[in-house]
């Protein structure tokens, strides 16, 4: 029998479900928030998926699980590589009741790839993930007999590659919206289908599921909703102003289906990583960190001797065959003038560069730590002190002043894994207006109209719990997302690990309970030396990820 329920909804935000259950829809949420308690969850800094999930998942800071994006950086280089659940398994919730002997069921949980192994259950894991393939699921197996259910292979999620999410275009193309729409539900309606199975025919003690399409509607469609977008138009408000409404009714079904197969005395706990709201516009930090001297680059373009095999030369004049007829002759390298167009950080000059854009944030170039540092230790207060002094001038198109705030990441993490995270981070504009890593762009702002992306990330996502004992609609101040999983393993009567960072809302109870304390020592980060991903997966990877804005 089922004795927790978590369904993520990602992206999710009272902003948009509150006026839906107040009109008298999403019914199965409204309940959970009438029986049990509620409130806003603050989101992790940044406020994007993968930091999130994972601090919600573990009840620790970035500092100490690790995950500060969906890539993290590469020690001594300039490189990054995508994270993996390797980073923080043994800290996360699915370890921690499995160890006392919960059995467990995960579905489509972002973060949860590879998936490891849990007490007597399975895994079948989130993004960042290839798309289809055996490797998504857990036991061996599992991924066949998902397929056998559904009559085709399970796919993790939409490749948003096709969608170019981030860059401006001369028109809407309505026709792509269309089609990206019906992907999406199309997806999440199999994925609800196979949840409904897997509950069935697969019950475990703990059970935790996070539904996507809220996250990607939100990102692709706000403008559809929201008249005060530059995007907004009357054609495509008719075509597409309910689809984020629709997405948070679809999430309720998933809601409805949980509690319809566990039971309603099950405790249910629904989370979201983050809130949303509009983008306006995207700030170019590299260009800027050009302009204000921290960074120095070769021009673009130019010419540079590229290198190619033989044999792929042979590929790029038409001719494949001849690869077979010359043999080992056909790994030969060859050197050639190429003419270099696009801009990318290999046109960086390290040994004159002090700052440079990282994970959304900055990273100084240390020596030391960077491969061609020259930043000395004692300067990097004040180098970075002085960058946020700059940036607290400069203003947004219409003149208003763009800088919000910035920290330092010591200021906002503490923990082993504290040198992975940038240097420095910062907000703008109400995170209407968010940092860009390229560095091809020739202005400092881009103003958002026709690009796909419309809605970003905000901090206020979402908490409610309905148990028996809990207190009966209690609106909760507060809630930060590192507190979810000491506060639901307090109310479940579980002892609390020690090392995690996040509270225990204690006011949620219906009758005070003393915290246990669970003093065994923190779990040790994984090893990372070798990437989850072939390289051909990495790519694919990272080009949806692009095509979602966040690379």
């Amino acid at each position: 029998m089922t004795r927790l329920a978590i369904v993520g909804i990602d992206g999710a935000t009272f902003d948009i479900l509150r006026p839906l259950i107040e009109g008298g829809e999403c019914p199965h949420i409204a309940r959970i928030l009438r029986e049990g308690v509620s409130g806003d969850l603050e989101s992790e800094k940044p406020p994007i998926t993968p930091p999130a999930w994972t601090s919600m998942m573990t009840g620790v800071n970035p500092g100490r699980h690790g995950v500060y994006h969906f890539i993290r950086r590469l020690p001594n280089s300039y490189g990054y590589a995508l994270n993996d659940s390797r980073k923080y398994s043994g800290k996360d919730i699915m370890t921690i009741l499995g160890k006392r002997g919960w059995s467990v069921g995960t579905f489509s949980v972002p973060m949860v790839f590879p998936p490891f192994p849990v007490n007597q259950g399975y895994q079948v894991a989130g993004i960042p993930c290839p798309i289809q393939g055996d490797s998504l699921g857990w036991p061996a197996g599992l991924m066949k007999e998902l397929e056998s259910w559904q009559g085709h292979p399970y796919e993790a999620d939409v490749d948003y590659g096709p969608f170019d999410g981030d860059n401006e275009k001369p028109h809407d193309n309505l026709e792509q919206y269309a089609r990206l729409r019906d992907e999406l539900f199309r997806i999440e309606r199999d994925r609800l289908a196979l949840m409904r199975r897997l509950l069935k025919d697969k019950p475990t003690d703990f059970f935790f599921t996070v539904i996507s399409v809220t996250d990607r509607c939100q990102h692709y469609f706000w403008k559809f909703q929201d008249k005060s977008h530059p995007g907004w138009s009357e054609k495509g408000a008719k075509l597409f102003g309910e689809v984020i409404r629709d997405s948070y009714r679809l999430a309720d079904e998933f809601v409805g289906a949980v509690r319809e197969i566990v039971g309603d005395d099950v405790p249910i706990a629904l989370v979201s990583d983050h809130g949303f709201g509009p983008q306006y516009s995207d700030f170019h930090l590299n260009k800027w960190l050009e302009q204000e001297g921290y960074l120095v680059r070769k021009p673009v373009p130019r010419w540079t001797l590229g290198v190619a095999t033989l044999g792929e030369v042979m590929h790029a004049v038409k001719v494949p065959w001849a690869v077979k007829l010359l043999g080992p002759i056909a790994k030969w390298k060859l050197f050639r003038p190429k003419r270099k167009v696009a801009a990318d950080m290999r046109d960086i000059d390290w040994p004159k560069t002090r700052a440079y854009t990282s994970l959304h944030g900055i990273a100084l170039n240390m020596k030391g730590r960077e491969p061609i540092g020259i930043v000395d230790q004692r300067d990097f207060h004040s180098l970075l002190q002085e960058i946020e002094a700059k940036l607290t001038q400069v203003k947004m198109p219409d003149g208003s002043p763009a800088f919000d705030y910035g920290a330092i990441k010591d200021d906002i993490y503490e923990g082993p894994m504290i040198d992975e995270a940038p240097d420095y981070q910062f907000q703008m504009a109400g995170l209407s207006c968010l940092n860009k890593d390229d560095l091809g762009s020739h202005e400092m702002f881009t103003m958002r109209k026709n690009a796909a992306i419309s809605g970003q990330h905000r901090f206020n996502g979402i908490f409610a719990f309905a148990a028996s004992n809990v207190r009966e609609g209690l609106v909760l101040d507060g809630l930060h997302i590192q507190d979810t999983v000491p506060t639901l393993l307090h109310a479940l009567g579980e002892a609390v690990p020690a090392w995690m960072d996040g509270s225990v809302n204690i006011e949620l109870l219906q009758k005070q309970l003393e915290i246990q304390f669970d003093r065994t020592a923190e779990p040790e980060p994984g090893n990372l030396d070798e990437s989850a991903f072939s390289t051909a997966e990495s790519d694919a990877i990272e080009e949806s990820l692009r095509g979602l804005g966040y690379l």
